[in-house]
């Protein structure tokens, strides 16, 4: 069983791999193979590698003919759907998922049946709920995401959640509900238990509770999240494998020990095997108030296979229920294989039975608890790294209360509390005092060891080969007592502790425009610095580009301190993240046109005529001249950098009218072989003299998907195109690359270096919307 579930696997990564899906016509191979599989066991293994291959096929090609045609996008029209899953609510806005039923659009263009739509609502009138079937204006777009080294694949995420097209609803007259279904019964349910959980426990507590009660953690705040994450607990605060564990293990315990009472029952059924039913049953049940989240669904398929064999009397062996369970949760969720939490469920699972079985079999189980903790750490450590680009260090002392705090303590409290809501109300108030009164306990505890210094190590991000050998490292160490050279185990933790990072060599440099949508950030590295030129926006409180993009790159980069960082002008599309990358990292100077803005930091004005050499590379800031009156747009810094094979201008968002500063006070200066296309590709600037003179060999141009400006302009692009300049737009491209090197430029485009099937195609036409 374990080889046939491995060769379903690789059959699933090698779809996986695939820049294109492979046509319909393409399953015909498979038939041979289905003709000779009882001849030889190769051929059985070669079986499951076609099954899983096709299996990720027909869920790839079902999600992919169910996108939005590009013929819909953005476009007003009118849409009839039901709401599928708990609404995520907050401050202006409330997102959920809505199961198309019907279009109405004037371009008679078909859409496939039932495709599922993700909106934002900002301020309705009122709150959708689920099972609502309602009629909505929207604007829409097909799925698309971010696309940066060392960044979150949120395409890849889309397609793992069947969501097949993204947009808001519009301010309407036509928007109202219809009618309510019995569809999705068991959404509506959790919703009216959080309604109900809103009502009676207290605010502080209420976020929490919904999160062990139901799953959601719409609830919790920044703050709360980022603590969570700083103390490598927030496994704790989701239903998922931990949770489903203890309460199998605990109503298993109490089943099988009542029922052992009575031996007239023993008689007829074992206790065992009595317990194991009871003991589903409860899990299916607290799945369902999850909702069958995909982490509860790997985490009940493995429980079920285990109660399986315990009610059949079969011999348990682990081999055996880890592949049974990684072939059934990969049958339905083909695509949760190169997930981070499918890997980290199983290899935590993996390796506490690792370790029990060889390492601390047979010390006290306070000792043992201890030793299990650390044990874990050090054997989740590779892919903590892989997946975070941080190791969070307080996590054992964090673990070592919150686990049995938790999930012996407040899950079960919090159970009993939510089903005595709707009989004893009373009793309901006095456990959920209680849980109160335990979790400020426990959450002071984690609030103190987040505040630690060097509470979290950032680390480089690693490539898979390094993370394999690091994972054999750790099985080396974790081996039995006795087995001598152990400590060799460290070794194969040496390419992940000091991982080979290629820098540039003197006067040479790199640069990187990052896709950061609508908005501007760019990182210049030469051999021993590094410069942020602005950081992006801030969407909300929960979410800027400076937490999303900019961290995880220089993190991905070997970047633990930023020699310089430059912010253009104040407007939110260039300043919002920089909140974030201060916090995150060291930095040694900041220059601004808007130091107004930055209050909490010392920071300089930019200003014409300052200048700086880093590993033989030179740094001219252009402009603005602090003597002139233009202002806003036009104050922009404009940075040119200069190495031993060419340079690049960067001018954030200036107009025609510092166009026109630039051209009169030195217009020899500004030449340079890659230009930061001004103020995104818009009409108020790139004038004709202001590109003849600058003269690049290639224009980017930092633009958003399907904006709302429109950028770049159609006229403009051409008016680069035109003069045989070689134009790129960010969202096209993903992130771009040009490294200056002594032999040339090399340019790289992140999109397409790392394109796969899910990933967005473009045929837009820029500055067509």
């Amino acid at each position: 069983m374990l080889a046939g579930t491995l060769a379903f696997a690789i059959g699933i990564i090698c779809l996986l791999s695939f820049v294109n899906l492979p046509p319909v016509w393409g399953i015909l191979f498979i038939f041979p193979v289905i003709i000779f599989v009882r001849i030889h066991r190769l051929f059985k293994l070669v079986f499951m590698f076609f099954i899983g291959f096709y299996c990720a096929w027909f869920y790839a090609y079902t999600y992919i003919n169910k996108t939005l045609p590009e013929e819909l996008e953005n476009s007003d029209i009118l849409i009839k759907g039901i709401v599928m899953d708990f609404p995520e609510r907050y401050d202006d806005h409330v997102r959920f998922k809505l199961k198309l039923i019907d279009i109405d659009n004037t371009k008679g263009v078909s859409w496939s049946s039932s495709p599922v739509i993700r909106l934002s609502w900002y301020k309705p009138a009122q709150l959708v709920k689920p099972g609502e079937i309602w009629q909505l204006k929207v604007k829409l777009k097909r799925p698309y995401g971010f696309m940066n080294p060392g960044g979150f694949d949120y395409e890849y995420w889309l397609m793992r959640q069947q969501i097949n097209a993204l947009g808001y609803v519009k301010e309407s007259s036509h928007n109202h509900q219809i009618e309510n279904s019995s569809s999705y019964f068991l959404q509506q349910i959790r919703y009216a238990v959080a309604e109900k959980l809103k009502q009676v426990a207290p605010e502080r507590l209420y976020g929490l509770v919904l999160a062990l009660s139901l799953g959601e953690r719409s609830a919790l705040s920044s703050k709360q999240k980022n603590i969570l994450t700083r103390t490598g607990t927030a496994h704790l605060i989701a239903i998922s494998g931990l949770h489903l564990s203890l309460v199998a293990g605990i109503i298993f315990l109490i089943a099988r020990f009542i029922w052992s009472r009575f031996y007239f029952l023993t008689e007829k059924l074992p206790a065992s095997v009595f317990a194991s039913v009871i003991s589903f049953l409860a899990v299916f049940f607290y799945a369902a108030l999850a909702g069958f989240s995909l982490p509860t669904q790997r985490a009940l398929i493995m429980i079920g296979v285990l109660m399986y064999a315990i009610f059949s009397g079969r011999q348990i062996v682990f081999s055996s229920v880890i592949a049974i369970s990684v072939f059934i949760i990969l049958l339905f969720d083909p695509f949760s294989i190169i997930a981070a939490d499918f890997w980290l469920s199983f290899m935590a699972v993996i390796f506490i039975i690792y370790t029990l079985s060889f390492r601390i079999n047979r010390t006290r189980k306070l000792t043992k608890w201890i030793y299990l903790q650390c044990y874990l750490s050090l054997a989740l450590c590779p892919l903590l790294i892989l997946w975070f680009k941080q190791i969070p260090v307080y996590s054992v002392l964090a673990n070592m209360i919150a686990i049995p705090l938790i999930g012996f303590v407040v899950v079960p409290l919090t159970l009993v509390a939510m089903i005595m809501l709707f009989m004893l109300p009373s009793i309901s108030d006095f456990i959920y005092n209680l849980i109160l009164f335990i979790s400020n306990m426990n959450w002071n505890y984690l609030e103190f060891l987040s505040q630690q210094q060097f509470g979290v190590i950032p680390v480089t991000g690693p490539n898979v080969f390094t993370i394999v050998l690091a994972i054999i490292g750790a099985l080396i160490l974790l081996m039995p007592r006795g087995i001598p050279a152990r400590w060799l185990g460290v070794v194969w933790f040496l390419p992940l502790i000091f991982p080979i990072i290629k820098k540039p060599h003197d006067s040479e440099f790199d640069l990187t425009l990052l896709d950061v949508g609508q908005g501007l950030s760019a990182v210049i590295q030469t051999k021993e610095h590094t410069l942020v030129y602005d950081t992006g926006a801030r969407f909300s409180e929960r979410f800027n580009i400076g937490d999303a993009v900019l961290v995880p790159y220089l993190r991905n980069n070997g970047v633990d301190k930023i020699s310089m960082l430059i912010i253009s002008h104040g407007d939110n599309d260039h300043i919002g993240g920089a909140k974030s990358v201060l916090s995150h990292f060291e930095t040694e100077q900041i220059l601004t046109s808007v130091p107004e803005k930055l209050p909490l930091h010392e920071s300089q004005y930019c200003s014409i005529g300052q200048t700086w050499e880093w590993d033989d590379v030179r740094f001219e800031i252009l402009h603005p001249d602090l003597n002139n009156s233009l202002s806003g747009n036009n104050d922009s810094c404009v940075l040119k950098v200069t190495g031993i094979t060419g340079s690049v201008l960067l001018t954030g968002d200036i107009e025609k009218e510092a166009e026109k500063a630039l051209l009169m006070r030195s217009p020899e200066k500004i030449d340079a072989n890659v230009l930061i296309v001004p103020h995104h590709g818009s009409k108020t600037s790139s004038t004709n003299h202001f590109i003849d003179a600058v003269s690049p060999e290639y224009a980017f141009f930092p633009a958003g998907y399907r904006n709302r400006f429109g950028f770049p302009k159609q006229d403009i692009l051409f008016r680069y195109e035109n003069r045989g300049i070689d134009t790129r737009v960010s969202y096209q491209t993903g992130a771009l690359s040009v490294k200056f090197r002594k032999n040339g430029l090399q340019l790289h485009e992140f999109r397409q270096d790392n394109h796969h099937f899910w990933h967005y195609q473009d045929s837009v036409i820029p500055g067509s919307n």
